[in-house]
């Protein structure tokens, strides 16, 4: 009895360098200001501290929650044919009572092309956006943004659809069928 393979991907976390850099501007910011600023007195200094404080809790809390709802899913079951497929998932929680979670599918033998697209900051954190579409589409169905080494999980996609694409096409050894005279 063959297993289920099911491999996960999630966005990198150094893919939120501008909202860690952010993070840190506000508390270097805060520094300064409490140091040279006309915030000297006490009070002020602390209502300026938890206000800081709290703009940086919500930003990586805003960091933790969008990486937590994107999912790229590999699923790899040989024994159920209809169950080998990629599955993007993404959910928005500003969105609660119409859109919250969004599913895209595509079967692995239906899957025409995967790209991969990196700027210049994302080639040097090696990660980047994985796109794949399906036949008969002329955009990209799936765009799973800020995966952690894109061209690894795209070679293990194709390797996945690899498999069973061969297994559909007929073999070219076998003889071609001659009909009787």
């Amino acid at each position: 009895m063959a297993q289920e393979n099911r491999i996960e991907y999630k966005t990198a976390w150094r893919s939120f360098y501008g909202l860690f850099s952010l993070m840190i501007l506000i508390l270097i910011l805060a520094c300064v200001g409490s140091i040279w600023g006309p915030l000297n007195s006490g009070a002020k200094l602390k209502w300026m501290w938890i206000i800081v404080a709290v703009v940086d809790i919500l930003i990586f809390l805003g960091i933790a929650v969008k990486r937590a709802t994107m999912s790229l899913i590999l699923k790899d079951d040989p024994e159920r044919p209809e169950n080998q497929e990629i599955e993007y998932v993404v959910c928005n929680p500003l969105k609660l009572f119409t859109e919250f979670r969004v599913s895209k599918e595509i079967g692995l033998t239906k899957i025409a092309d995967i790209d991969v697209k990196q700027n210049a900051i994302q080639t040097l954190l090696n990660i980047g956006d994985i796109l794949i579409s399906s036949p008969g589409t002329s955009e990209k169905e799936v765009r799973a943004r800020n995966i952690p080494d894109p061209v690894s999980v795209r070679d293990e996609i194709q390797k996945h659809a690899r498999k069973y694409t061969m297994r559909q096409q007929p073999s070219a050894t076998s003889a071609p069928e001659v009909p009787e005279a």
